[in-house]
């Protein structure tokens, strides 16, 4: 056993001198290089039990450190309802096929695809009517009447014609025929040359709607991106169905539920809220309405409507919404967003204890504001935290804990 013992002792033994053998090499190349090995953070413990981060200047120079002192803030009691966006109903189009026939593409561009933009007023294609039995057969009844139509008056065109033309030869012979009575027939001549010409007219068109239908033309009421695509071209269609639905998302609806139990103000008509991965930038929603909260639940449910501000915001996105709710108003501090690291799932702040020191504390971001977080507990106004550098501080930090786990092995 104990020459085991000591063959264990040997062996750690030359794993330290290796270890500080390999560090002194590191070293000596460093210095050989001209760069100046780093110096360490050294982690000590306050009276809280809290870990003291301690750097020499240079370090602190190097790392581009920059405190600021908090400034006190105070929000209103707030309760947190919890939803998702969804459409606004205004501000969604759906276009539809005026008439039952066949679906054609716009000239010289594609049918519009899902994800595609559209200006207000944009063609999109058209519709060719498709006649159904009913109205082709009185189409066909109504083109056979006209027929006989155009043929009377072209008969009696025929007969206004020759009598206009014996008025007129007798009237210039010494005025066989009065003068009143060549007026007159020059007026029945341009009144049937009217009605033969308006006959000649209906036939064509009516010749037309049963050969070759004219095409419904389809143009966008209101503009937006295209959401769904609900026929193609060469599809026959039919009277009022869906073509096209068209979404403006500069306009949204949230519908957020409070959890049983919590208590807003009465006449609340407005509420922060926040999107997911979107804290930075908390908007103003207008309540729309209260609705019937979700089965199974007890609490009170609202519908609020948003502005999305440039935020690239689609329907399904988590949010939270922040209400006013009974009580005076809370104080505490107002933490810049740049001053938070995230380590060990928690939100940290470096606050700065001695010049050269800082100490690592825990904090709960309890509600995005503009220009960063409040914090209500934990942190003390003018209190001065790291704002540049916080991430290379534990970075540091971090380098320091790993180089006295190694030692404590070597040892």
């Amino acid at each position: 056993m104990k020459p085991m013992l000591s063959w264990a002792a040997g062996v750690a033994a030359l794993a330290a001198l290796l270890a500080l053998g390999l560090r002194a090499l590191r070293e000596r190349h460093a210095e050989a290089a001209g760069v100046r090995p780093e110096a360490p953070a050294r982690i000590e413990r306050n009276e809280a039990g809290e870990a003291l981060v301690r750097l020499d200047r240079e370090t602190v120079e190097r790392a581009g450190l920059r405190t600021e002192p908090l400034a006190a803030a105070e929000v209103e009691p707030e309760v947190a309802g919890y939803g998702r966006l969804q459409e606004d109903p205004a501000a969604v189009f759906v276009l539809r096929a005026p008439v039952a026939g066949t679906l054609r593409a716009p000239e010289g561009r594609a049918w519009p695809a899902v994800g595609e933009n559209l200006l207000e007023g944009t063609p999109a294609g058209a519709v060719e009517p498709r006649l159904a039995p009913a109205e082709r057969i009185a189409l066909m009844e109504r083109l056979a009447a006209t027929r006989a139509e155009a043929a009377s008056a072209g008969a009696a065109l025929t007969a206004s014609k020759a009598a206009y033309q014996r008025a007129r030869t007798l009237n210039a012979d010494n005025k066989n025929v009065s003068d009143r009575a060549l007026e007159e027939a020059e007026a029945r001549l341009k009144g049937d040359e009217a009605r033969a010409g308006a006959a000649a007219e209906t036939v064509r068109l009516l010749k037309g709607s049963l050969h070759a239908p004219a095409a419904a033309p389809l143009a966008l009421a209101r503009g937006g991106q295209v959401v769904e695509v609900m026929a193609q071209p060469g599809e026959a269609l039919e009277s009022g169905q869906p073509l096209l639905r068209v979404v403006r998302f500069e306009r949204l609806l949230a519908r957020v539920e409070i959890p049983a139990g919590e208590v807003v103000v009465p006449d609340v008509v407005a509420a922060r809220l926040v999107v997911l991965g979107r804290e930075e930038r908390p908007l103003r929603g207008e309540r729309v309405a209260v609705t019937a909260a979700e089965p199974g639940t007890q609490g009170q449910s609202f519908l609020f409507r948003i502005h999305a501000q440039g935020l690239p915001l689609r329907p399904g996105l988590a949010v939270t919404a922040y209400l006013r709710a009974p009580g005076p108003r809370l104080k505490g501090v107002l933490v810049p967003r740049s001053a938070v690291v995230l380590a060990e799932a928690r939100a940290w702040v470096y606050v700065r204890a001695a010049e050269g020191v800082f100490v690592r504390r825990a904090v709960t971001l309890e509600r995005s504001l503009n220009g960063g977080w409040f914090v209500a507990a934990g942190l003390a106004v003018g209190d001065y935290v790291v704002t540049a550098g916080a991430q290379a501080l534990l970075s540091e930090e971090s380098k320091s804990l790993a180089g006295a786990g190694e030692e404590d092995e070597a040892h």
